[in-house]
């Protein structure tokens, strides 16, 4: 499983979500990319692209929830 990250959003606060999943599911992969292209999701909230589907929560903690749904 790959995780995408936009740069932008690591710079408002989802480095903490970044090295939680990197410390706890180190079997998967996690990309930060200058642009993922989802400017609306990006703009609304916290997101990540996971299979090319944007996943986007109301803060970095419901996020990190969200992912670990998904992977764990």
């Amino acid at each position: 499983m790959k995780i995408k990250y936009c740069k932008r959003s690591l710079e408002q606060g989802l480095k903490p979500v970044y090295k939680r999943i990197k410390k706890k599911f180190p079997e998967v992969k996690q990309k930060k990319t200058g642009c993922l292209g989802q400017c609306k999701s990006c703009k609304s909230g916290c997101f990540v692209m996971i299979k090319s589907q944007p996943l986007v929560a109301a803060s970095p903690d419901k996020l990190y929830k969200a992912i670990k749904k998904v992977v764990g």
